[in-house]
């Protein structure tokens, strides 16, 4: 501080210094930690100083709530581990829809007992229309 003619001056000294890492990054996939720092970690979006951007941890807790996510209870928090969230992202993940048919589809090999059977007639309604089904009932029931 110095002074000039009645004002006060003041100096700011700042020094650069690094900030330690919270270390997520190599944290075991067993150790138990806090919903909120899960937030932090690679596999949901975070970084080392940043939350994901992913996920909420209003998402996280009501995974918790459906069951999808498992957590420890430690009092009363609730903890979670690298390994629970990779199965909840696996729980999560949207499998693309295979076709049931296509020429790029290998032939499916029939198996079983019946596999060498015809046909029977409950078989076959499941492949005609519904008009179809309801003329032959009706065929049916003028033999009688």
């Amino acid at each position: 501080m110095t002074e000039d003619s009645g004002h006060r001056w003041y100096q700011l000294v700042v020094d650069k210094f690094e900030l330690p890492e919270p270390g997520f990054e190599n944290l075991h996939e067993d150790v138990p930690i806090s919903l909120d720092d899960a937030l932090f970690l690679p596999e949901l979006g975070g970084g080392s100083w940043k939350r994901s951007y992913l996920v909420t941890i209003n998402e996280l807790r009501a995974a918790v709530n459906r069951g999808d996510l498992e957590v420890e209870r430690h009092g009363k928090n609730f903890r979670t581990t690298r390994r629970y969230i990779a199965e909840w992202r696996e729980k999560c993940r949207v499998h693309q829809n295979q076709p049931d048919s296509g020429s790029d589809l290998p032939a499916k090999p029939r198996t079983g007992a019946r596999s060498n059977k015809p046909s029977t007639s409950s078989s076959m309604l499941e492949n005609k229309s519904a008009l179809d089904v309801a003329q032959m009932i009706a065929q049916e029931l003028k033999k009688r």
